[in-house]
């Protein structure tokens, strides 16, 4: 029966047709990869069915056999001189049920991963999540690309048996991946994230270590996107989705010939250029820069798993400004996914500077375009994701700088793409397709794909049949200057300049939904889904909070005088180092700027609890490296010293190493088991402490309040299990109060799109 049932199996295989995306997830490459491998000799040559394009199974096998993964990408124990046909073979779908019998799928990856997360609160102790996750993302790093490395510290953590032993391998395993990355390049650093842990046995660490072994490219990809919602990055910071990567990748790989140098000048996580990277093959040499030491470690881990031949740099967020007149790198391929509509200094506002226009003050983004264009080589080909609103500014500057892009040549195709991409931002964006040199007076190809997505958790995706149909446009108008598939359009410069200079592709489709109908249904509703989702999550808040109060009146009551058996009276100064920022005359003014390392925490930066805002100046790396002991933690707490009283903030993960201004206090548990931070934000949060401060830096005779004065602030501290129990209550309650505003404004919202297509007449109601 078996024997009938693999000859059933590989008689349907011998047959079956598959997509390159199929390709590509039984092979375990990414879609670009699959591209390079098309560019190859003997390659099988598609099969045409309308616009889609297939593979013969059995072609594609015979092509794959000969093809060996290289040591560094084996996975699942695979031995050495397995091929892409071997992976691709264990991979297909046999169209049959399973045996019940068999390997069992807690030996993959994915299984793996789940157990790891699970482990998370045993291991990590006190410390943040993302502290946890870095450590699954260096022992993933060290499994793929330092596999001695990671073998002796396998055999170390099996020897392991003492808690004291436990954060002796959890230095070794931060020095091991910090010393890969300095030989890197890198700056080192993942060792401070792996002291913190404390974990509860040294059994579930030793399992850590034991299941991270040949966990795979994908699960760093999945951890990585895990760490970016634990420290919630800010918008110029946050990884660019996999949708987009290998969508760019795909894109300026296909049109760029003999790629020697690729260039990312904002890497970010390196997600970039590990997608283009691997479509271009192992033989491009990688360059990038990121302004944020952290983000570049993992970004040397990802680009390493691929063995990629990598160079990372500490860079800036305004680099035309650190390089002078002239970029410092020329590349064949550049990708990048710049901040967003941010604004440097614009020192240099010399017009020689800016071929194309001196961009506007507050705004980089075309800046960015004009610093690409500048570091690409000739025949060059570049992809900048850029918001949508850059091609329709109303800003005269960069309407000007469009303008003479667009006469020159320069740039040769912009892609809309739908909203919320990211799952950090809901900013619609765009791929604007670079080439160097330009060619003056021709067309620009507009491709519109804003309708082209599907939901996947809290953000939306190109599915991989859109992705394709994008790419295949973009080819066959290179190709053959063929359009006519209602995706996309060619406009002349002419056309160009009677509809304002604009760049955004809605401008120029004919074939789009006229406005009232599919689109504005499709508005509505998704308004209508995220209320439904907003009501939802109202709903669990709600529910928290009705437990507590629940818990409240059960309670036993009583006076606080005197306190409950357990309590204590303190002061601020006997539980917590108070610890004001650098001086005034240490931190002048030319100290600061944009283009520095570590952010500065102002005053106006609290709100609501935590540390705000994106406008940041900043300090070098060197400055905060000599002005160590002033440092922020996480699970610290900044407070107003001097000038206007506000309520204090919580230092969270992803802003361990800022730098509080002289205007602040920096609040530091002497001893962690004393206090519970968010109890304690709480605590100095109520009108009382809030009063008690202020009335002290009256009598001072100025708004202001020593440190001395600060730690004599009354504090009443429960055990521990209460101050939990109190914070959990107070940060349910702040979760209600957001969420249902959220649900008034998703409500406001959703009345809005319906009112507006009820009355055109542009939606109708069933009076059935």
């Amino acid at each position: 029966m078996a024997q009938q049932r693999e000859m059933r199996v590989e008689q349907r295989n011998a047959r079956r047709l598959i997509t390159r995306t199929e390709i590509a997830e039984w092979a375990k490459v990414t879609r670009p990869a699959v591209t390079n491998w098309e560019k190859k000799p003997a390659f099988p040559k598609p099969v045409s069915a309308g616009k889609a394009e297939y593979f013969q199974l059995e072609s594609v096998l015979t092509w794959l056999d000969k093809r060996r993964v290289p040591v560094n990408r084996l996975i699942d124990d695979e031995p050495l001189g397995t091929t892409y046909g071997d992976r691709v073979r264990r991979s297909l779908p046999d169209d049959e049920p399973l045996p019940a019998v068999g390997d069992s799928p807690s030996r993959g990856p994915l299984r793996r991963l789940h157990e790891l997360l699970a482990l998370a609160d045993g291991v990590k102790g006190s410390a943040a999540m993302a502290d946890y996750l870095t450590l699954l993302l260096t022992l993933n790093f060290l499994w793929g690309a330092e596999r001695e490395r990671w073998t002796r510290l396998h055999e170390l953590a099996m020897r392991t048996d003492s808690a004291k032993q436990a954060k002796e391998l959890l230095r070794d395993i931060g020095h091991a991946a910090d010393e890969a990355l300095r030989r890197r390049g890198v700056p080192p650093g993942l060792q401070d994230s792996l002291v913190r842990l404390t974990p509860r046995t040294v059994q579930e660490l030793r399992q850590v270590v034991r299941l991270s072994a040949d966990l795979g490219r994908e699960t760093y990809e999945q951890l990585l996107r895990r760490y970016e919602e634990q420290v919630a990055l800010r918008s110029g910071e946050f990884f660019t989705p996999r949708t987009l990567t290998s969508l760019i990748a795909d894109l300026v790989v296909s049109r760029a010939d003999g790629i020697q140098r690729i260039y990312d000048p904002y890497a970010r996580g390196g997600e970039l250029l590990v997608a283009t990277a691997e479509a271009a093959g192992l033989g491009a040499s990688v360059r990038g820069e990121s302004p944020r030491l952290e983000t570049l470690r993992y970004a040397m881990m990802n680009l390493a798993l691929d063995g990629a031949d990598a160079s990372l740099e500490v860079g800036t967020a305004a680099p035309w400004e650190a390089r002078g007149s002239r970029p410092a790198v020329r590349a064949d391929v550049i990708i990048t996914n710049p901040p967003f509509n941010m604004g440097s200094t614009m020192r240099d506002r010399n017009p020689a500077r800016w071929p194309y226009g001196v961009p506007p003050v507050g705004n980089d983004n075309f800046a960015w375009l004009q610093y690409v264009l500048q570091s690409l080589e000739d025949g060059g080909r570049a992809a900048v994701i850029m918001p949508q609103s850059a091609g329709t500014s109303a800003s005269k500057a960069e309407r000007d700088i469009r303008r003479n892009m667009v006469d020159a040549g320069v740039v040769e195709c912009v892609i809309a793409l739908p909203g919320r991409l990211f799952p950090a931002t809901d900013v619609p964006v765009s791929v604007w397709l670079l080439r160097r040199p330009g060619t003056p007076g021709a067309a620009v190809l507009f491709i519109d794909a804003r309708e082209r997505a599907e939901k996947s958790r809290n953000h939306r995706r190109l599915p991989p049949d859109d992705r394709d149909a994008i790419v295949t446009t973009y080819r066959q108008w290179c190709d053959s200057q063929s359009t006519g598939d209602g995706l996309s359009i060619a406009v002349s410069p002419r056309d160009i300049r009677a509809n304002d200079f604009s760049l955004n592709p809605a401008d120029y489709l004919a074939d789009d939904p006229p406005e009232g109908t599919a689109e504005e249904l499709s508005a509505v509703m998704d308004a209508f889904e995220r209320l439904v989702e907003t009501q939802g999550q109202a709903n669990e808040a709600d529910r928290a909070v009705s437990v507590h109060v629940t818990a409240l009146a059960r309670g036993t009551g009583g006076s606080l005088s005197p306190l409950p058996n357990g309590w204590t009276r303190t002061t601020l100064a006997e539980v917590c180092e108070i610890q004001a920022g650098p001086s005034y005359a240490q931190l002048r003014d030319e100290r600061r700027s944009s283009d520095g390392a570590v952010p500065l925490v102002r005053p106006r930066h609290l709100r609501d609890g935590h540390i705000t805002g994106s406008d940041q100046e900043k300090i070098s790396a060197e400055f905060a490296a000599t002005h160590e002991r002033y440092l922020l933690e996480s699970g610290d707490i900044v407070c107003i010293r001097s000038g206007a009283l506000t309520a204090p903030a919580l230092v969270r993960d992803g802003q361990h190493g800022w730098l509080p201004h002289h205007n602040l206090f920096r609040l530091r548990a002497r001893r962690l088991e004393v206090f519970d931070p968010l109890y304690l934000l709480a605590f100095l949060s109520q009108p009382y402490a809030l009063g008690w401060v202020r009335n002290r830096s009256a009598a001072a005779g100025a708004p202001s309040i020593s440190a001395r004065s600060f730690g004599e602030l009354p504090v009443v501290l429960p055990p521990m299990p209460v101050q939990r129990r109190v914070a959990a209550l107070l940060h349910d309650l702040d979760l209600q109060i957001s969420l249902h505003r959220r649900l008034v404004t998703a409500a406001t919202d959703a009345r809005a799109l319906l009112n507006k297509g009820l009355m055109s007449g542009a939606l109708t109601l069933d009076l059935a």
